[in-house]
């Protein structure tokens, strides 16, 4: 009898992360405000959401609800010699424009507030850096129109966004600085024990 897996059988479903609910939750509250849903319709397909398993059945809870598009201006950071940060709760833009001549600037999305699903970040590091701290999961960074001169550009964000994720498209350049995606740093007891970051656990 033969061990190998019969392909005509269909695939198991896509099984969905409490990282992904929480994004549904939130697109559903959004369409609260906006006046796409009314508090009833808000309440039944947050129940849909929590109890959803598969990535077919959140779909089927936010399918009408395409993300009203952003279209205000680019959010324009620039430095010099300074420090910029943008962390915790904030509204992301579907653009984003990161200078520093030896300064830092520093995005931090894991507690962001997001609608599109793609982000435009175009960097340029003389001689400073650009940091963007994505989720572990859920998101995709690409940096593939980016160049450097003497510098570095480092993506080590690994994930696949998916179908249902956040993608972050980066543009622009180094000169001697850096540009660099990563994910969270391990607190210093995860770090000892060896332990990955709570956020990279699997659901």
């Amino acid at each position: 009898m033969s061990d190998t897996p019969d392909s005509s059988l269909p695939l198991p479903a896509a099984r969905v992360s409490d990282a992904e609910r929480e994004r549904a939750a939130e697109q559903l509250r959004v369409a609260v405000s906006d006046g796409r849903l009314d508090l009833d319709e808000l309440d039944e397909r947050l129940t849909a959401a929590y109890q959803a398993k598969t990535r077919a059945e959140l779909v089927a809870v936010t399918f009408d609800l395409v993300p009203v598009r952003n279209e205000t201006r680019p959010l324009a950071l620039r430095t010099k010699s300074g420090t910029i940060k943008r962390t915790g709760v904030w509204t992301v833009p579907a653009e984003i424009i990161a200078e520093c001549t030896s300064g830092t600037i520093k995005l931090d999305f894991t507690q962001a507030r997001i609608e599109d699903r793609e982000v435009h970040v175009h960097a340029n590091a003389k001689s400073g850096s650009v940091v963007l701290v994505v989720p572990h999961r859920g998101w995709t960074v690409v940096m593939e129109d980016v160049s450097s001169s003497s510098g570095s550009i480092v993506n080590k964000v690994h994930g696949d966004g998916g179908p249902y994720g956040h993608t972050i498209r980066v543009t622009g350049g180094v000169t001697s600085g850096v540009i660099k995606a990563r994910h969270p740093r391990r607190r210093f007891i995860d770090w000892l024990l060896g332990r990955p970051h709570p956020d990279a656990l699997t659901s």
